[in-house]
């Protein structure tokens, strides 16, 4: 899996997981409304029949139900991504468009992502499924959307550090969707 098809998995995982929220949100809103359903529903009726209009059900039963299929639908899908982000990962090398020829600068080496390119979504779904904040610090290595810094002065063992702080990713990831 190279780094872009990560972006792509991970973008839909950020997604599916706004949408998981958003879900959970409205079903904790409407669970109070079915707690005062009875007592509403008795006084609604009454006025209803007092205006000699029929009433209905709100349907937030109704609601409630399609909503907790979303739901499920939802961490199906959730489920899906992760379990394509893990297979790409652990399956096969993770392919990262790093430029070779690193910047040197204040003891680090700074290397840029080719051709301009930047993966927020990666990073912001693998801290999310880690549970850290981004940008990912593996050891020396810091990994942004747009670059990864290494605090090493010398370049061979900062390459050394990349390659060990992305196998280092594929095992954390690996551990938490396992």
């Amino acid at each position: 899996m190279n780094l872009t098809e990560l972006e792509v998995a991970a973008g839909r995982l950020l997604e599916e997981q706004k949408r998981l929220r958003t879900i959970d949100s409205e079903l904790e809103v409407l669970s109070q409304e079915i707690k005062q359903d009875p007592k509403r529903n008795e006084k609604d009726q009454a006025f209803y029949a007092l205006i000699g209009l029929d009433w209905s059900d709100p349907g937030h039963q109704d609601r409630a139900a399609t909503l907790k299929r979303e739901r499920e639908d939802v961490l199906k899908s959730i489920r899906e991504v992760q379990g394509q982000m893990l297979t790409g990962l652990v399956a096969g090398r993770l392919i990262v468009p790093l430029d070779p020829t690193p910047a040197a600068g204040g003891g680090a080496f700074t290397f840029r992502f080719r051709s301009g390119a930047t993966f927020p979504k990666s990073v912001e779904g693998i801290s999310a499924m880690l549970g850290i904040r981004a940008p990912l610090k593996m050891g020396d290595v810091t990994i942004f959307e747009d670059k990864v810094v290494v605090g090493e002065s010398d370049e061979y063992f900062a390459k050394k550090k990349v390659v060990d702080a992305f196998e280092d990713l594929r095992k954390a990831v690996t551990r938490k969707l396992s």
